[in-house]
């Protein structure tokens, strides 16, 4: 049998998960108004039941529930999208930069299909788009600049 690397496997794995991400966001905006709207309603039903056991009064809507996914969806698209430049090279700035230019491409993309489904195309939701890309990317980066900050604190350590 033959050895393939972590690294690769890794990547692999990735890249993968990356496409079903994508085919996860574009199958949503291939639905038409009145489906998106029923599965938002689902999910709004869920997480109201969920919040009524926490104290407080926390108001959630339909609309706070599609803004939410929207920036979530594409948290999770920059989050894998910087994870597989980390996995074929070093991180620098010129890296988190194409993967915040695919974010935003996904993002137009993304709107654009909903013009063939009844649906609306907002410049606001690609902006929740945007900033979700950027916080996957920002939370990446931040948890692999801990865990390199321990590794190499623990090698001086030795």
């Amino acid at each position: 049998m033959r050895y393939i690397p972590r690294r690769k496997i890794a990547t692999i794995l990735n890249i993968l998960f990356l496409l079903a991400l994508l085919a996860f966001i574009f199958g949503h905006s291939v639905q038409n108004q009145a489906e998106s709207a029923q599965q938002s309603l689902g999910v709004l039903s869920t997480l109201s039941g969920l919040l009524d056991h926490l104290p407080g009064q926390l108001v959630l809507t339909d609309h706070i529930v599609r803004k939410l996914a929207h920036f979530s969806e594409f948290a999770a698209l920059g989050f894998c999208t910087i994870h597989l430049c980390r996995l074929r090279m070093h991180i620098n700035w010129h890296y988190v930069l194409h993967s915040l230019s695919f974010g935003l491409l996904c993002a137009l993309i993304d709107e654009t299909i909903q013009l063939f489904n009844d649906r609306s195309a907002q410049v606001s939701d690609v902006w929740i788009d945007f900033a979700g890309v950027g916080s996957g990317i920002l939370f990446f980066l931040l948890v692999y600049g801990i865990l390199v900050w321990r590794r190499r604190r623990k090698a001086q350590k030795a």
